[in-house]
């Protein structure tokens, strides 16, 4: 079985692998505004997913030294919230550059990577 640690790594080569599909999209298309979004809010999402992977390796090393008195100090729903933030200014402040429904797509990329490879994963076993 694989560790967390590359399972995670290997999320983010396919997400990565992902973006630069969407920055040919962007070179080679005439829809610029759609694949700056997609490959700017996959950027976001893997800065999302990569703080859930940070957020969950502490908790499981305070789990593991079993310290009971003491709780590990995470960020993770007010970067996420900050992400969102983000993404709204965004749209508000360059509307001609970004588009709404690529950016919240381009989110969610990580995780439609994390439950392709999953789904993959059950159906190999």
């Amino acid at each position: 079985m694989k560790t967390f640690e590359g399972i995670v790594l290997r999320y983010v080569q396919l997400t990565i692998i992902v973006i630069a599909l969407y920055i040919l999209g962007w070179g080679f298309t005439p829809y610029k505004a759609i694949f700056i979004s997609l490959g700017v809010g996959s950027l976001i999402g893997l800065f999302n997913v990569w703080s859930m992977y940070r957020d969950t390796k502490k908790v499981g090393e305070m789990a593991a030294q079993q310290n009971e008195g003491r709780r590990p100090i995470l960020f993770g729903m007010i970067s996420r919230l900050a992400t969102g933030a983000l993404i709204a200014i965004l749209v508000i402040r360059f509307p001609e550059t970004f588009d709404l429904i690529g950016l919240v797509l381009g989110i969610m990329t990580p995780y439609i990577l994390i439950l392709f490879h999953s789904l993959f994963q059950i159906k190999r076993f």
